[in-house]
């Protein structure tokens, strides 16, 4: 499996606070059966600087770790839209998915359609294809799920998130995605895990549900076949 969409670094968001936390994260991730990953650090503004030194020095760090446990890593960036999200990406203060063309892009829950549509325009004409981070959550989508084939259609990956998928978010955000992926409207399934407790990586878990419930070639699209596009730019 791939995931793109994790916070395995540490030291420089909320997610793995120490080196010692990176390393456990990345043993579970491999015995999940992940195979690639791509570290996706938070940027927000106020919130998270995303410093580019302290991530590429942890990375360089970490990836040797990965790749003892057979894991080739790559970075990224998981960015809270703003007016200067496509830009941010150009200029190189932001990294996109593996040195592609994809972004991850998160939203507030309240962000109205007309925002995330102008950010979505942004990313695509600066060049970069969005991927949209945890869709599951943001309240347009929840009230409307069919406004992400529109979003599709025009080109946005859409990704949620494997604890989501297996109700441990709630019962309500479980049947959200219960009913896009019933509707063909994922791209890919991550973990966007943080740490080893409440925030743990359940890829495993989830690939296992979705290949029993929808069966084994939907799971292998969302978990293995649709990552991989993004690695192979």
């Amino acid at each position: 499996m791939i995931d793109i969409h994790c916070h395995l670094l540490y030291g420089v968001d909320d997610g793995a606070e120490d080196r010692q936390m990176s390393v456990e994260m990345l043993k579970h991730a491999a015995g999940q059966g992940i195979r690639r990953v791509i570290f996706t650090p938070h940027y927000r503004q106020g919130m998270f600087k995303y410093p580019l030194d302290k991530i590429m020095a942890a990375y360089e760090d970490i990836k040797v770790e990965a790749e003892k446990l057979g894991m080739m890593s790559y970075l990224g960036c998981e960015y809270h839209a703003d007016g200067c999200t496509g830009e941010n990406f150009k200029c190189g203060r932001c990294l996109a998915l593996a040195d592609s063309e994809y972004v991850l892009v998160e939203f507030k829950y309240e962000s109205s359609i007309g925002f995330i549509r102008n950010t979505l325009y942004d990313l695509f004409a600066h060049g970069y294809t969005p991927v949209i981070a945890h869709a599951e959550r943001y309240g347009v989508f929840i009230k409307d799920p069919g406004i992400l084939r529109e979003l599709r259609d025009m080109g946005v990956s859409v990704q949620i998130n494997a604890g989501s998928v297996l109700g441990r978010e709630g019962f309500k955000t479980k049947r959200l995605c219960k009913r896009i992926i019933k509707d063909h409207l994922v791209d890919i399934v991550a973990s966007d895990s943080h740490n080893m407790t409440d925030r743990k990586n359940h890829m495993k878990e989830c690939y296992e549900y979705i290949a029993k419930r929808y069966g084994e070639g939907r799971a292998e699209r969302l978990f293995c076949t649709n990552p991989w596009k993004i690695l192979e730019k």
